[in-house]
């Protein structure tokens, strides 16, 4: 009778810890899918469709959906930005990574839903630092602030960026410290088959610049070679204390890249040049390095006005979630880039305003041996 009775506390005892373990697996794998939007799977072509926001290395959340849908290993994922595939991706020892089609685009827009109800009202906190080191009488000039940002999208490929702008600290310009409207623009996002990539905002952007920008590139997510073209109108805006200062659009920016990725070390080689804000002319050369979830760089110019070199990083800001349901999110970015250059004459080289859609940023992303290299 005693030995029939430590049986069963044993069998109760195990049966408690499977049971505790089975709910926080449970627990685990409800978070994780609560983490993607837009989650579609077909089945029959064994093939998921998803978007994420929450990390800035897209495999990521591939490997953290593979893991709690625990699909076959042929099964083949299919990451969404802004509701456009991006390219579908077999992860495992035999990493396969399949470029769509103008065909398959068409297809897949008929099976993937679009619209706002399909993803969750986030918000992401996100600094922003603007600064200048070196001058004798003031030798730290920096404007800080904090920016929650949110996006409504709209259409497939169609999103609204928009939030709030709170400053904290600024000795770098007579600009008022008021909280005012974060930049505020629309952007839509175009594939327009394997390798030809579109993106076009108007609106109200970083840098204090307001009008148009149109952005092409041309970029083989599976091949080193990419170039690009941009071009946008511009003029300067800001927030006084009360209402919106604007002068005229008269600021032209054409410029061209061609880039080549050396696969070993995720090194990025990206010569451009064109002409830039307050029609400077000249070149650029950036070496670029991707470090799992970080990207730092350097870089040097030569301009009509003067020559210059700095640096440059973008990095996930932690924790990343901080509050999450169903329909909505709050979260730190998931990307905070930032760079730095020495103007030794004082003059701004090469100058160029700053957007939250950078084509070829955001397509070495996603380029195959990125991500390949990073699965176990």
């Amino acid at each position: 009778m005693r030995y029939t009775s430590r049986l069963g506390v044993v069998f109760i005892v195990v049966f408690l810890c499977w049971s505790v373990q089975v709910g926080f697996c449970q627990q685990d794998r409800q978070r994780s899918l609560m983490n993607v939007e837009n989650l579609t799977l077909d089945s029959t072509a064994q093939r998921v469709y998803y978007e994420q926001r929450l990390y800035r290395n897209p495999v990521i959340g591939l490997l953290e959906l593979s893991q709690a849908l625990s699909l076959p290993s042929a099964t083949e994922f299919v990451p969404l930005y802004q509701g456009i595939p991006i390219a579908g991706y077999q992860p495992g020892n035999n990493w396969q990574t399949r470029l769509l089609s103008r065909s398959d685009r068409k297809a897949l827009g008929k099976l993937i839903p679009a619209g706002p109800g399909h993803y969750k009202l986030d918000f992401r906190i996100q600094p922003e630092v603007i600064a200048n080191f070196g001058f004798k009488m003031d030798p730290f000039q920096t404007k800080t602030s904090l920016l929650l940002q949110t996006q409504l999208y709209l259409s497939r490929g169609l999103v609204l960026n928009a939030g709030v702008l709170f400053p904290i600290t600024n000795n770098y310009d007579n600009q008022p410290m008021n909280i005012r409207p974060a930049p505020i623009y629309l952007n839509q996002f175009l594939a327009l088959d394997e390798q030809n990539f579109l993106s076009g905002s108007v609106g109200l952007f970083y840098s204090n610049q307001y009008g148009v920008n149109l952005q092409y590139r041309r970029a083989n997510l599976t091949k080193p070679w990419s170039f690009g073209l941009e071009a946008s109108l511009t003029g300067d805006y800001y927030f006084p204390t009360r209402g919106i200062y604007y002068e005229s659009m008269n600021k032209a920016m054409v410029l061209a890249d061609v880039a080549y990725r050396f696969r070993k070390h995720d090194i990025t080689l990206k010569l451009s040049g064109g002409q830039y804000l307050y029609q400077d002319r000249g070149v650029r050369l950036d070496f670029i390095r991707q470090i799992y979830s970080v990207e730092v760089g350097i870089f040097a110019m030569k301009t009509s006005k003067a020559s210059t070199a700095g640096f440059n990083f973008a990095i996930p800001i932690p924790p990343g979630r901080l509050a999450q349901s169903k329909r909505f999110r709050l979260r730190t970015t998931e990307e905070f880039r930032w760079e730095y250059s020495y103007n030794g004459g004082g003059n701004n080289v090469g100058l160029r305003y700053r957007l939250g859609n950078q084509l070829d940023a955001l397509l070495r992303q996603y380029h195959s041996d990125y991500l390949r290299q990073q699965v176990p």
